[in-house]
């Protein structure tokens, strides 16, 4: 039988984290130098660097998605996988590619926010999935497939940034945002 996705990725990400925890016995590693604050705390023209990095994985995904023939494989396969295989799609690899893509986000958002903490945590990025998946989903994205657009998911992150800082803004507890 197949595992579902989903269930792979949560088991990844946590063996992950128990690696990282027994590697770091729990504590945070600091090893900065300014090109590694740059990263993630950085600016270029007053611009943060984390922006300029989200607007360039934004560019390359859109064209990717929408100007390449595997983007286009993409969302076939996102939109029916049975209808797909029959058209001659390799799914197999559409979906290798889209795995490995999402790993590598993840790396490079892991990078980004180790360089704005000034260091590496293992508790950094809890709880991020959740903001993950209600972004996509205020973006319009179907959790069933088929159906979703990378500029969504843009609004969908925007609007939960919105809302996370307007909290800290008016001294929401972390207890209560949860």
């Amino acid at each position: 039988t197949q595992i579902p996705p989903f269930i792979v990725t949560l088991a990844s990400m946590n063996i992950a984290k128990g690696i990282a925890y027994v590697y770091s016995e729990g504590k945070p590693i600091r090893c900065m130098t300014d090109a590694w604050k740059f990263l993630g705390a950085g600016n270029v023209a007053g611009i943060p660097t984390p922006v300029i990095t989200m607007t360039i994985v934004f560019i390359v995904s859109v064209l990717f998605l929408n100007r390449t023939r595997i983007g286009r494989h993409i969302y076939a396969v996102g939109g029916n996988n049975t209808a797909a295989t029959f058209s001659g799609i390799n799914t197999a690899k559409v979906k290798f590619v889209v795995f490995s893509f999402s790993g590598l986000m993840a790396g490079l958002a892991g990078i980004t926010i180790a360089s704005r903490l000034y260091s590496g945590t293992c508790t950094s990025g809890d709880g991020a999935e959740m903001d993950a998946i209600a972004a996509v989903a205020i973006g319009g994205t179907s959790m069933s497939g088929g159906r979703g657009k990378i500029t969504g998911t843009v609004a969908g992150v925007l609007i939960i940034a919105a809302l996370n800082n307007g909290l800290n803004i008016l001294g929401v507890s972390s207890y209560y945002q949860d």
